[in-house]
């Protein structure tokens, strides 16, 4: 379910009308404001409506509601659905806590568990295991647009003339992006997202791994070649940002994972 990214006065839903390359190549080198907004309770609706003439139960994973006001338009679209089709209707939301290839992930698994045949309580529970295992971790390669957003940290504009790159990631169940590690340079923060990784997985178990990149895809490429080399990988995805994901922080390179 697509939000918006608003640039310059006008719409754009997000990776259907606008390419991450595309909002780059207008946005880098101008001075806009970007905003975003939530998914509309209409869409939802839509999908319900149409979801519901076929079954019975429909399972909806979102993006962590501490990020956006898409849950509470699923919320509404649920209401208005039930009444306007059958009140039987099971409509399920969980948030994800998480977003990014995290979030895809547990999609990902649902889907897996559904098509096995497991039902709804037993799939809610495996999205519900998975929100509190599933890590993601990226590198900003400059706070310029942070600082153009109003959204830096403190202290934000001498870390950008010292080349300072945050982490920052979601690595709990809370639900909130948080700054996790600085390192400076390039050159040290892909290493340090290698390293880290060990941090927060067991690694005696094979990972699932999603590497993340915005505008140079090679540097998702070298960081898949550095984690592929020191562990042992049995599911992995190489994916491009969205528009609004690198709409606040600009260039990215990241990765999703679990074991």
């Amino acid at each position: 379910m697509p939000v918006g990214l608003v640039l310059d006065g006008k719409v754009y839903r997000d990776n259907i009308d606008m390419t991450c390359q595309g909002f780059f190549n207008i946005f880098q080198d101008q001075e806009w404001k970007t905003t975003t907004t939530a998914a509309s309770p209409a869409d939802f609706i839509s999908v319900f409506q149409e979801l519901g003439k076929t079954n019975n139960d429909i399972l909806c994973i979102l993006v962590s509601k501490a990020l956006t006001a898409t849950q509470e338009s699923a919320y509404l679209a649920r209401k208005i659905t039930r009444l306007d089709i059958n009140s039987k209707l099971n409509i399920e939301i969980i948030d994800s806590r998480s977003s990014a290839g995290a979030l895809g992930f547990m999609v990902l698994e649902a889907a897996r568990a559904a098509k096995a045949g497991k039902s709804m309580e037993e799939i809610k529970q495996i999205v519900q295991d998975m929100s509190t295992r599933v890590i993601y971790l990226s590198s900003i390669e400059t706070l310029k647009y942070l600082i153009r957003t109003g959204r830096a940290f403190r202290g934000a504009a001498i870390g950008d003339m010292m080349n300072i790159k945050p982490i920052i990631g979601f690595i709990d169940d809370s639900g909130y992006i948080e700054v996790i590690a600085r390192v400076r340079g390039k050159e040290n923060a892909i290493p340090k997202l290698v390293d880290m990784i060990k941090d927060y997985a067991d690694i005696k178990k094979p990972l699932h791994i999603n590497f993340h990149y915005s505008n140079c895809k090679e540097d998702a490429e070298h960081l898949q070649k550095l984690v592929t080399a020191r562990y042992k990988c049995s599911e992995v995805f190489l994916t491009e940002y969205s528009p609004v994901m690198v709409s606040t922080t600009g260039p990215m390179c990241g990765l999703s994972f679990y074991s």
